[in-house]
């Protein structure tokens, strides 16, 4: 394939400057490291000792998420018996 854009990209001799790694590096070991503890969410954490009750509303989630699980099934399986049908 003799496309005019891969001429063109060919022709630039695109290279990084020989300098390039060590101005990246240095500029890497300037750069201050990160912080593993995030100061904004850990007032929003709740203590290790603290219990949060009773989770009821999770087993409702868990519960939505069969039904939904089941329909598609059920969905699927018309699907193929519609298909089986039509011959």
């Amino acid at each position: 394939m003799n496309d005019p854009i891969d001429t063109h990209l060919k022709a630039l001799a695109l290279a990084p400057p020989a300098d390039f790694t060590e101005r990246m590096m240095q500029r890497l070991d300037a750069l201050p490291l990160p912080s593993l503890e995030l100061p904004h969410l850990a007032a929003a954490r709740p203590a290790a000792h603290v219990t949060s009750g009773p989770r009821w509303w999770a087993w409702i989630f868990l519960a939505g998420g069969a039904l939904a699980g089941a329909l598609e099934l059920a969905g699927f399986m018309f699907g193929i018996w519609l298909a089986g049908a039509a011959g």
